[in-house]
């Protein structure tokens, strides 16, 4: 018998409590949803869902850690000089298979630190290493610039989210490219 975190009824009940809090927060802040609310949504009790989680945010927070923690992994995994082909469509694959969550994390919560938990992200990558080679990028603008391309990059993303994903990831990695690319001849 498996154990509790394997058991398909707890998958299945948290699949549905997360589900459920997705759907309120297409229209409220997290801090405007309960956990009643979140029950309500999901037909299933208080208790149940503290068997789970403490609260909303814990929920959200978990929700949001595991995205992060798979990003961190394929950043683990990828060799610096795919970061942004093979990183960057790893990563907006999973963004589209979490569409609704991801939308509703970049998209609809105005305050989260979603942006703030990306550029550290992007800082503890070996991204210095591809911009090493060009005359005029000094390590004092790695930050700056660290800031430019996530912001840029959730900005082109957050679009995306928003006009429900015309393009597949590979298209948009190569529109998120074709933009980095072009920035980076202007500055040469």
């Amino acid at each position: 018998m498996a154990g509790i975190k394997g058991n398909r009824r707890v998958l299945y009940t948290k699949k549905t409590i997360r589900d459920s809090l997705i759907k309120l927060l297409e229209t409220k802040e997290i801090h405007q949803i309960t956990v009643t609310d979140i029950c309500k949504n999901a037909d299933i009790n208080r208790g149940t869902f503290y068997a789970h989680y403490k609260d909303a945010f814990d929920l959200l927070q978990s929700m949001e850690d595991e995205l992060f923690n798979k990003i961190l992994d394929y950043i683990d995994e990828t060799p610096v000089e795919e970061y942004s082909d093979s990183l960057l469509l790893k990563v907006i694959e999973l963004i589209s298979e979490n569409k609704d969550l991801c939308k509703v994390l970049l998209c609809n919560q105005r305050d989260n630190k979603i942006l703030d938990r990306l550029i550290y992200v992007a800082s503890k990558t070996d991204i210095e290493q591809i911009y090493s080679n060009s005359n005029e990028f000094t390590k004092a603008h790695l930050n700056y610039y660290i800031r430019y391309v996530v912001g840029g990059c959730i900005s082109i993303i957050q679009a995306w989210l928003e006009n429900d994903l015309p393009e597949s990831p590979s298209e948009l990695v190569k529109i998120i490219n074709t933009v980095n690319k072009l920035n980076i001849e202007y500055y040469k």
